[in-house]
C-alpha cells in the first residue's frame, strides 16, 4: 500500500537533514509518520512546501517531497505547482492521497489535476469557523490604534489575516466536497464536512502525540510550582484569547499575590514579551494598564521537553481559546494530568467532562476562569481527582499501537471501496 501524505510543515527528519528549522504545529503527525513507516506492507511518502529547489529524498523508511516555496506559496493558491504533483505522482505513484489539514491551498492544484484519486482528508481546524473568531472579540477601533508600521507597510497585520482567511474558505469547501472519506476527533468537526459533504464517510481517529510525553513523569501537586498557571500560545494571536485571560489574572491577583501566569512567545527578552505585531502591543498596554506584570512570565516558544518541564511545574493549564477542534496543548497537558480548564468553544467540550477530568468555562467569563482557577489552587483533592481522571481518558485517545492500527485499517476499507 502506497500512501501521499501532502502535509503544512516540514517534519522534523527532514528539517533535520536539510538544516533546516521546523515549526511548532502539525506535530501529531511526527509519531504517526514513523509508526506507520514501519510497517512492512506499507510504504509512506510525505509532502510538503519549503525551500527555493526539488528535493526527492528518502530518510529511513519514509521517502520526502519538497516542493519549492514558502509561506505565501501555501496560503495563496498558485496552479503552477500542478507540476510539481505531476511529478511525485510519476514517481511514487500512491494508492492513496492523505491531505493534512485544509489552511493552505497548495493541495488544491494536486486535487483538480487527479480528482480520480482515491483521497482521505483529516482536518485539523475549521477556517470557516476560526476566521469568523479570528480576532477574539476585538473591536475594530482596537486593531486600528494597535497596527503597527509594518503591519500597514506589508498589509499582514491581524484585518489582512482575517480577510485572507476568509477568501480560503472555498478552498477548505472544495476540499470537503472533493474527498469520499475524511479522518477527526470530534463531532463538531465531523458535523461541519458532512454539513458541506452529506455523503462522506467519516472515520473517528485519534492521534499519537510526541515521544517525549510518553516516556515523561506525571504531573504531581507536590511537585508543581504553587499558583503557576500555564497558557500556553494564548498571547500570540487574538484568537487564542489571551486578551481575555488578563482581567482573571487581576483577580486572582487579590486572593493569590504570588500568582504567576506563563506565556509562551515568538520573542521574549528578560521574561517579557517583545512586541512583534499590533496585538502583542495590545497585550503589553493590557498588563500595564491591569498593574499585574509581576503576575506574567513569557518564555520563547519551547520544543517537547521544554513543553513538558513547563507543564509539570504548572499548577493548572489552561486553554482560553475563542474557538478549537481538539487542542494539542489539552491533551498533551491531560495525558501528563495537569489539571485543565478549557474555554467551551467547537470541539473542546467532547474533551472535557466538566468537573470530572477538567473545568470548561465560556470565552468571555473571565471571572469564571478566574474563579475555576482558585478553585484549583485552594483543594489538592480537587486537583488530584482531575488529574487521575484526566490521564486515564488521555491515555484511551493517545494509545500509540491502537492509532496507528486504527489508520491502517481506514486506509484498508478506501482500498476497498
Amino acid at each position: 500500500m502506497k500512501v501521499l501524505w501532502i502535509v503544512n510543515m516540514l517534519l522534523p527528519e527532514l528539517a533535520h537533514e536539510l538544516g533546516r528549522k521546523t515549526g511548532t504545529s502539525g506535530t501529531w503527525l511526527i509519531d504517526l509518520s514513523k509508526k506507520l513507516s514501519e510497517c512492512s506492507e506499507f510504504q509512506l511518502a510525505i509532502a510538503c512546501i519549503n525551500g527555493e529547489n526539488f528535493i526527492d529524498i528518502q530518510i529511513e523508511n519514509i521517502r520526502y517531497f519538497c516542493i519549492p516555496g514558502d509561506g505565501k506559496t501555501m496560503l495563496f493558491y498558485k496552479p503552477e505547482l500542478v507540476k510539481y504533483w505531476e511529478e511525485i505522482e510519476n514517481k511514487f505513484c500512491p494508492d492513496i492521497v492523505h491531505f493534512h489539514g485544509t489552511e493552505y491551498t497548495h493541495g488544491i492544484s494536486y486535487l483538480r489535476r487527479f480528482p480520480n484519486k482515491k483521497k482521505v482528508l483529516t482536518i485539523q481546524g475549521i477556517i470557516e469557523k476560526t476566521s469568523q473568531n479570528h480576532w477574539g472579540g476585538l473591536p475594530m477601533p482596537i486593531l486600528l490604534k494597535y497596527r503597527t508600521i509594518q503591519e500597514y507597510m506589508h498589509f499582514n497585520g491581524m484585518i489582512e489575516r482575517k480577510i485572507v482567511a476568509r477568501q480560503n474558505v472555498k478552498y477548505e469547501r472544495e476540499y470537503i466536497k472533493s474527498v469520499d472519506f475524511a479522518t477527526g476527533r470530534t463531532d463538531w468537526d465531523k458535523y461541519y464536512m458532512q454539513s458541506l459533504n452529506p455523503n462522506l464517510k467519516y472515520y473517528r481517529c485519534n492521534y499519537n502525540l510526541r515521544n517525549e510525553f510518553y516516556s515523561s513523569p506525571k504531573w504531581k501537586v507536590e511537585n508543581c510550582i504553587r499558583h503557576r498557571v500555564y497558557a500556553s500560545t494564548s498571547t500570540q494571536v487574538p484568537m487564542k484569547g489571551g486578551h481575555m485571560v488578563l482581567p482573571a489574572i487581576k483577580l486572582i491577583r487579590e486572593k493569590y499575590p504570588d500568582v504567576k501566569f506563563v506565556f509562551l512567545a515568538a520573542k521574549v527578552k528578560e521574561g517579557m514579551l517583545v512586541p512583534t505585531s499590533g496585538y502583542t502591543k495590545y497585550i503589553l498596554d493590557e498588563i500595564k494598564r491591569l498593574e499585574i506584570e509581576e503576575n506574567v512570565e513569557f518564555v520563547e516558544n519551547q520544543n517537547a521537553d521544554g513543553i513538558i518541564k513547563l507543564m509539570l511545574k504548572s499548577n493548572v493549564s489552561i486553554v482560553p481559546s475563542a474557538v478549537e477542534n481538539a487542542s494539542a496543548t489539552l491533551r498533551e497537558a491531560m495525558h501528563l494530568g495537569i489539571p485543565s480548564i478549557a474555554a467551551f468553544r467547537g470541539g473542546m467540550s467532547e474533551l472535557i467532562n466538566d468537573g470530572e477530568n477538567g473545568f470548561l468555562y465560556d470565552y468571555t467569563e473571565s471571572e469564571f476562569l478566574a474563579g475555576r482557577i482558585m478553585e484549583v489552587f485552594s483543594n489538592d483533592i480537587l486537583a488530584k481527582k482531575l488529574s487521575t481522571h484526566a490521564i486515564k481518558t488521555a491515555e484511551k485517545w493517545h494509545d500509540r499501537e491502537k492509532n496507528v492500527l486504527d489508520m491502517l485499517q481506514v486506509y484498508h476499507e478506501i482500498l476497498e471501496e
